[in-house]
């Protein structure tokens, strides 16, 4: 009897929310061009100098809302964060100074940018469990984060990877549901293991009695194998609106801390069953040395060596941040480390297998380290049929306005047809995003063996091995352009979703 051939799944159908309009217009600028259009045939038999001042102010507000690039973002967007940066580096903004020689209060290292108005909490979840609770002040969003000792897909059967992508398909789908819940995200670390904790269990499980040879076996190991060994930190972190509550103002922090703590044993209980592993949220302190250690990778060892010893590293919210930091237009300096920050440009196109990121979040030789963020913001049930309506509508209409990529527009369409279907049954819709970040440390003694560019030759590697390894994925990453710290900040675990902190929003019809 022949054996029976297991068929690879696929997951795929990822598509970008548009709205309905001419060429690249959405609906509120293709209603701005009628107007213009109307306004100047009116004037054009009484004054045609008018009309064509009319059509050409038109011209000029809605030429860069048309003319779009790769990744979607039209020509107005990219104007104005040009100018932006450029105001900001006028203004010193892409300097950051802290600490007790810095003008922040009190002498402290807190967060730059759009973490800077920010508090910890602490409190403990209905299993006794301490968690942290960052609440950010500006947009009144509540964050804790939870770490997971996920196992990977080595050496694990496919039928067990397929039953993890469904839990986990199920898990974002039931999170739709969440009261409250702005989005999560999922961040996976990958760093040099500094060898304390291996140094420590060596240390403590030694015996009087051993043989010579083994002693020497693991003088060896403890010697050779953290340098070669990188750490796989995986975290979600979960992020709740104080002021959404249905007849109520906004919650206080204690308010907040009951519910999220009698929320967290069963959302911690749903990530098991998804290959995370066991699950349990992050102290408040643990937080802190995770945000620390990213932005001075030198500090990890020390806590390591806390930790191996049993003892708490004490740091505090407000030591979490840097000390120095210069923010570039494509690169990001942080106390003695270089980063280079990309943004998701481009989902895959056509179906994917289960390992898609696989090389994603591999270790690299050249990245010292590295972080993969996956942001999500699921659509309520209700949302999520009107965005579907539409986007059906929408996709067909443009079946019927154009000509040029005709193919193009139709594969749209039986794309925004199936999902459609999918959300009717009761599938979720699920805006989602990534950012990655590599880094590298400072090394003088490289720079003086290869000269003054020697640092910047070790992130220019970096960077190429971010584009080898997303390159499998089809996933197109563009730079962080001009928010290099605010991408940065975006990678870490603490629940800072860039979208919600946006200053100005576009409606939707615009974008």
């Amino acid at each position: 009897m022949a054996p029976e051939v297991q068929q690879l799944r696929t997951y795929g159908n990822f598509r970008r929310p548009r709205s309905a309009g001419l060429g690249g217009l959405g609906l509120i600028p293709t209603a701005v061009l009628f107007v213009f259009l109307a306004i100047a045939g009116t004037l054009a038999p009484l004054d045609m100098v008018l009309a064509l001042i009319v059509a050409l102010v038109g011209a000029v507000v809605l030429v860069p809302l048309a003319v779009r690039d790769r990744y979607g973002r039209h020509l107005g967007t990219l104007m104005y964060s040009r100018l932006a940066w450029g105001v900001g580096v006028m203004k010193g903004q892409n300097v950051y100074r802290s600490g007790v020689l810095s003008k922040v209060p009190g002498g402290k290292s807190l967060l730059p940018g759009l973490a800077m108005a920010s508090d910890m909490y602490e409190a403990t979840d209905g299993l006794g469990r301490p968690f942290g609770m960052i609440h950010y002040h500006e947009v009144e969003h509540y964050a804790v984060t939870i770490a997971c000792s996920s196992q990977g897909g080595s050496l694990v059967d496919q039928g067990d990877i397929d039953s993890w992508v469904a839990n986990w398909g199920q898990f974002m789908r039931t999170m739709s549901g969440e009261p409250s819940l702005v989005g999560f995200q999922v961040v996976v670390e990958v760093a040099p293991d500094s060898g304390e904790k291996l140094h420590n269990e060596i240390t403590h499980q030694a015996s009087d009695t051993a043989s010579r040879l083994a002693r020497q076996v693991m003088a060896d190991i403890d010697r050779d194998y953290p340098s070669g060994s990188p750490t796989i930190n995986t975290y979600l972190s979960l992020v709740y609106d104080a002021s959404s509550a249905i007849g109520r103002s906004k919650r206080a922090a204690s308010d907040m801390a009951v519910e999220i703590g009698r929320r967290l044993p069963s959302l911690t209980a749903r990530l098991a069953t998804t290959g995370a592993g066991a699950c349990a949220p992050l102290s408040a302190t643990e937080i802190a040395e995770v945000v620390r250690t990213a932005y001075e990778p030198g500090v990890s060892q020390l806590i390591d060596q806390a930790r191996a010893a049993g003892r708490d590293s004490g740091l505090t919210w407000s030591q979490a941040g840097p000390t120095t930091h210069v923010a570039k237009s494509k690169s990001y300096w942080h106390d003695g480390a270089t980063s280079v920050t990309w943004m998701m440009g481009e989902a895959p196109r056509g179906e994917v297998f289960s390992d898609v990121l696989r090389n994603l979040l591999s270790a690299h030789g050249d990245i010292d380290r590295k972080r993969v963020s996956l942001i999500y913001r699921p659509h309520s049930p209700a949302e999520a049929a009107t965005i579907a309506d539409r986007d059906f509508r929408a996709a067909r209409s443009r079946t019927e306005t154009t000509r040029n990529g005709q193919a193009h527009a139709e594969a749209e369409y039986i794309a925004a047809a199936q999902t459609r279907q999918e959300e009717a049954r009761g599938a979720g819709l699920t805006l989602f995003g990534m950012v990655v970040t590599a880094t590298v440390l400072d090394n003088d003694d490289a720079d003086e063996r290869n000269g003054e560019g020697g640092g910047k030759s070790r992130m220019q590697a970096a960077e190429v091995a971010v584009e080898n390894l997303s390159a499998p994925a089809r996933i197109a990453l563009r730079y962080a352009w001009g928010s290099q710290d605010a991408g940065f900040l975006a990678a870490l675990p603490i629940g800072v979703i860039l979208p919600e902190h946006m200053t100005m929003k576009l409606p939707k019809t615009l974008k």
